[in-house]
């Protein structure tokens, strides 16, 4: 299955995206960046943040109401209609979103997009969960195909998470409803299966044929990093085998390899900050900042010294102390780090700054187009996408 977008249109959307922060940082020009976007037309209609807000919602308001009118059409052919009744529509938005406003009016990304796409979506998973009598394993492994299916060909990212939360939680009442030592390894097998699925993403995200996925690679690697942490933490296990285990502790007791967690709460933040700065990973530095602050708010949690509003305050003046240093003493490129906002990696195998000099010193554009066509070149972040996340 390939994605429902044109690569070429993608790769054209990208290279003016930019293209632009060139010419905001004062690489190119304007009269350069207006020559990449002549050679460089993408047919995709994909308006700013605001537009995408305002299409989204009158795209669920006049699908609410074709949904309505549609429901009030079967609504004497009876119940046992209602489910596939609902699979069929959602199949069906589907098919329309393809052929219709991706297919023929080039929409990506437009608001209209992610309004019909989360729509289908939505009426497909609770038909399928109608005709199951709404079982969880059922509803998991459908919501899991589902959106993983989605993400996949349309390059969403809300439903790349909606995934990886259905693959969690399958792993979690796979486990739990095995009960004795599956129980008990919970944790355990959290943190070997999303260290797997880690691996396996910083293995294959570099492969220009994924280059267009490298959005949803993103958020798979950070939040496997976050499912780990959570895994291991010792706020997370104590009060999940308290409330869903039925586990019983008196004062003064303890969970079961509590020395375990309460070094992995210490140890997990530590090594991503340590492997972040290391290897310049920026997503390891990021998911780093949320863990070691929940790791505080942990033994906060259970090891209060009292007056939390002088603690929240003197936390508060640190941080702010902290951040006001590092963001003076990054003025510079210290040891491969800056406060500036440079030019993404992604590019990095592209050339593209062969590409400027051949699209605005008069150079020869066939060459970039045959790029288009190999599907060569480099691995940027999905079309029309920012490097920030």
């Amino acid at each position: 299955m390939r994605s429902a977008y044109n690569e070429t249109g993608l790769y054209n959307l990208a290279v003016v995206k930019e293209a632009k922060r060139w010419c905001k940082q004062d690489l190119i020009e304007e009269t350069q960046l207006t020559t990449i976007r002549e050679n460089y037309v993408s047919p995709f209609y994909h308006p700013n943040f605001i537009i995408r807000i305002l299409l989204f919602v009158a795209t669920l308001i006049a699908l609410s109401g074709v949904s309505g009118f549609l429901g009030l059409m079967i609504s004497s052919a009876g119940e046992d209609v209602f489910p596939f009744a609902c699979v069929l529509y959602g199949v069906a938005s589907f098919v329309f979103l393809d052929k219709v406003f991706i297919g023929k009016n080039h929409h990506y990304k437009s608001g209209v997009t992610e309004g019909m796409l989360y729509h289908a979506c939505g009426f497909t998973i609770c038909g399928i969960l109608w005709m199951s009598d709404f079982n969880e394993y059922a509803g998991l492994y459908i919501c899991f195909i589902t959106f993983s299916l989605v993400a996949f060909r349309y390059l969403d990212l809300l439903t790349t998470i909606c995934a990886m939360l259905s693959f969690a939680g399958i792993l979690f009442y796979t486990c739990y409803d095995a009960g004795g030592i599956f129980q008990q390894i919970i944790p355990f097998v959290f943190i070997i299966a999303f260290g797997v699925v880690y691996a396996a993403v910083k293995k294959i995200k570099a492969r220009a044929s994924l280059k267009f996925w490298s959005n949803n690679l993103l958020i798979v690697e950070a939040i496997s990093l976050l499912f780990i942490y959570i895994a291991g933490n010792y706020l997370v296990v104590r009060e999940l085998s308290v409330n869903l285990m039925s586990l019983y502790l008196e004062e003064g007791q303890d969970i079961p390899f509590a020395y375990i967690f309460y070094g992995l709460t210490v140890i997990m933040p530590a090594a991503y900050l340590y492997f972040g700065i290391k290897n310049k990973d920026i997503v390891l530095l990021r998911v780093s900042l949320i863990v070691i602050a929940f790791s505080v708010f942990t033994f906060k949690y259970y090891f209060s010294l009292g007056h939390p509003e002088i603690t929240l305050t003197l936390a508060g003046a640190i941080l702010l102390g902290i951040t006001l240093l590092l963001f003076n003493y990054l003025k510079t490129i210290r040891h491969g780090f800056t406060r500036e906002n440079h030019l993404a990696e992604k590019w990095g195998n592209l050339n593209l700054q062969a590409f400027i000099v051949s699209q605005t010193l008069g150079g020869n554009q066939v060459v970039a187009s045959e790029q288009v066509e190999t599907g060569g070149g480099g691995t940027f972040g999905g079309g029309g996408s920012t490097d920030s996340f």
